[in-house]
């Protein structure tokens, strides 16, 4: 603890003056240290001009947050010719014509730290994104921050060639709970590796694996994991992303919609929230689901053999049945209307539906509909794309409004509903009709355009507001 004492003069007449205690400065390193790692280590730097009890402060942070591009602004430009591996560095020059780099400035904190009394400090948190990354320097720095005390590392990194993890992160950060690795990084699980006994949360995005096994041996390492992100590069092909882990709630999973050549395995009982984009795959395995709550997903498309993969969408949406919030893309909807059936089993719980599809496949929605009759927030999203193409207006909305039974959730369960990319067809308004007419207990119906004029803005919401509404207490709004 800093046992000075620093005051301020503030005068309030010519001869008298108050003396005012700075509180904060006298203040414990330890707190002060806590206060300051809620800065970037270039705003923590900043910081000792404040007075001498601040000057090296800043270095017994347990905390060390660089980004190349943060660092740029205090740079001024410079035009020689630089080395192939630095061709993003930017330099500034003290009055001596010493060349400063990012590597310089990261390293010349790092000796800092070296030399004083932050052993007392160890780093808990590492974060560095650096674009050009020089790997002999990022290996230096990442074996610097490794040790039992490390709660958080955080490496964005674009070097000439993908970085390898040293070993010794799988072996001696015992107190991680937050890993994050993205670009260019080879993920490679030594063989005796001790793992993560605490890692909460794991991040992937456009990572290397060294083998198609070295996914699954990292999460293996992982025995309490609670959130995983993974985003997949194209070239990642025959990589198995083999997913069991117990502990698991929530999961965000992109795998670019040209890979193909992968394997997916999900086993994971009390995940919670899954976020999806990919193809599907033949031999997709999906486990226990029972606590999923919510579910976002988004395909790819395969019109060579459209027929087989709609039924293998139609597999995987079943496999989600339990959820109370579900998101569809439009490229799912297309898949399902090449599905051989639309048998998908009830969707008892689910109370949140959105529905995104083109200006052909409305007639996808009305089989939902009736598996789903408890649902009570209804968003319907009419995408406008060139992929879409349409000789005249969707007529087989109106057919099943004609023709087929209100489902449930229409006449007793829904509240909400909203429109988006309306643009007042004539079979959209016979659309939005049928559910006033039929949604007893509807609360609010939004409609919402950006392609329409104020004019045209104003005819429709006049025929909006004469449709006959089921319920007196619905709401029309029009965006």
């Amino acid at each position: 603890m800093a046992e000075s004492t620093s005051i301020l003069s503030k005068p309030t007449d010519p001869n008298e003056a108050t003396v005012v205690e700075d509180k904060i400065s006298n203040l414990p390193d330890s707190l002060l240290c806590h206060i300051l790692s809620f800065l970037t280590t270039k705003e923590a730097v900043v910081t000792s001009i404040l007075s001498s009890r601040w000057k090296t402060l800043w270095i017994l942070v347990p905390k060390l947050d660089f980004h190349s591009d943060e660092f740029a602004e205090i740079f001024s430009s410079d035009e020689e010719e630089q080395s192939p591996n630095h061709h993003h560095h930017q330099h500034q020059w003290n009055n001596n014509g010493y060349r400063f780099t990012f590597a310089h400035i990261v390293s010349r904190v790092w000796a800092l730290r070296s030399r004083s009394r932050s052993n007392a400090y160890p780093i808990k948190h590492f974060r560095l994104y650096w674009l050009s990354a020089d790997p002999i320097h990022v290996d230096s720095w990442v074996r610097a921050a490794i040790s039992p005390d490390l709660e958080e590392l955080d490496l964005l990194i674009t070097p000439p060639k993908p970085f390898n993890i040293p070993s010794t992160l799988f072996n001696y950060a015992k107190s991680l709970l937050v890993l994050k690795l993205k670009e260019g990084i080879i993920v490679n699980p030594p063989p005796s590796s001790f793992g993560f006994p605490n890692l909460k949360t794991l991040l992937l995005h456009r990572v290397r694996y060294a083998n198609r096994d070295s996914f699954s041996k990292l999460l293996s390492c992982c025995p309490v994991l609670q959130n995983l992100h993974v985003q997949s590069y194209v070239g990642a092909i025959y990589t198995n992303f083999k997913i069991i882990v117990p502990t698991l709630k929530t999961l965000h999973l992109y795998i670019p919609r040209l890979l193909r050549h992968y394997k997916l395995e999900i086993n994971a009982p009390a995940l919670e929230c899954l976020y999806f984009r990919g193809y599907i795959i033949e031999d997709l395995l999906l486990g226990n689901l029972s606590n999923l709550v919510e579910a976002d997903v988004g395909v790819g498309v395969d019109f060579d053999d459209s027929e087989d993969y709609g039924n293998r969408v139609r597999g995987f949406i079943g496999e989600l049945s339990n959820v109370k919030s579900l998101h569809l893309d439009s490229f799912l909807t297309l898949c399902l209307c090449y599905a051989t059936e639309l048998d998908l089993p009830m969707f008892h719980n689910l109370a949140f539906l959105y529905f995104k599809a083109g200006a052909c496949l409305w007639h996808v929605l009305p089989h939902l509909l009736h598996r789903a009759p408890n649902l009570a927030v209804l968003v319907f999203e009419k995408e406008f794309e060139e992929f879409y193409v349409c000789d005249k207006e969707d007529t087989s909305i109106i057919k099943w409004m004609s023709y087929e039974d209100v489902p449930i959730c229409i006449s007793s369960h829904l509240k909400t509903f909203h429109f988006i990319g309306f643009k007042g067809l004539t079979y959209e308004l016979e659309f939005v009709g049928h559910i006033l007419k039929t949604a007893r207990f509807l609360k609010t119906m939004t409609i919402s355009s950006a392609d329409i004029d104020s004019e045209e803005k104003f005819r429709v919401l006049k025929e909006l507001l004469m449709l006959p509404r089921e319920s007196r207490t619905c709401q029309i709004a029009f965006n």
